[in-house]
């Protein structure tokens, strides 16, 4: 059934004339009626349709980027890295230990099964680092990498080589047949490689197990002060 386009327009131009609280001129009515049959031209050849699909598309868009920015922002604000925080641990003791052994020839078997566990434990730390979701944490396990990187050369001296993971591998051959003097300034007593090993585990402790930064509690002063964690740390360690 056809539709009177004429009776089309005046009946939009009635509408639109109420729309304006009754408005009775003639030079109104006739510009609601021109104003609705734009409207209607451009639904009926489909340029309204088209920019909806863009209005609506640019909106999905927009969307898109919060939830993605979000997700991010959720990552950089993780809580707690308990595998890290485990394997940190760990390479504290190993580490620590060697500081303290018996550098002597008759002793090296025992100081070879010491330093393979220390190396076993700080590729298990390395590892567990690289997907840590805290920020944090990856810069100190860095700060680590590049430490050991700085001994490289003492290192091989001992048999002990960097991997292309940022892991560590031991020849045992090497090892025992390296100078003492070697082992000595690498494992032994404070500021050796492994006491700053060590060290660096401990901050990477306490940063994967309180998350992205160390809590903070407000003073009666007003200031705020972040809590000493060395103890517990220590208890743990």
């Amino acid at each position: 059934m056809a539709i009177s386009l004429s009776g089309l327009t005046a009946g939009l131009g009635d509408v639109y004339s109420n729309l304006l609280g009754g408005a009775s001129s003639s030079a109104n009515s006739l510009l609601g009626s021109s104003s609705l049959l734009s409207d209607y031209a451009s639904i009926k050849n489909g340029t309204y349709g088209k920019m909806l699909k863009q209005y609506y598309a640019k909106q999905k868009a927009s969307l898109d980027e919060d939830s993605d920015s979000s997700k991010t922002s959720s990552k950089n604000k993780a809580g707690k890295d308990t595998a890290t925080a485990s394997a940190a641990s760990t390479l504290n003791k190993s580490a620590s230990a060697l500081t303290s052994l018996d550098y002597k020839e008759d002793n090296i078997d025992k100081i070879y099964d010491s330093v393979s566990t220390f190396v076993k434990d700080y590729n298990s730390m390395i590892k567990s680092s690289s997907n840590s979701s805290v920020d944090s944490v990856n810069s100190q396990a860095n700060i680590l990498n590049n430490y050991t990187y700085a001994n490289y050369k003492m290192l091989v001296k001992a048999g002990i080589t960097m991997n292309s993971d940022r892991t560590l591998s031991i020849n045992e051959d090497t090892f025992k047949k390296a100078d003492m003097s070697t082992l000595k300034t690498l494992f032994k007593g404070n500021n050796s490689y492994a006491d700053q090993v060590s060290s660096r585990a401990s901050t990477i402790y306490r940063y994967s197990n309180n998350g992205s930064s160390l809590a903070s509690t407000y003073l009666s002063t007003g200031k705020y002060s972040t809590p000493d964690t060395s103890s517990m740390i220590n208890s743990i360690l």
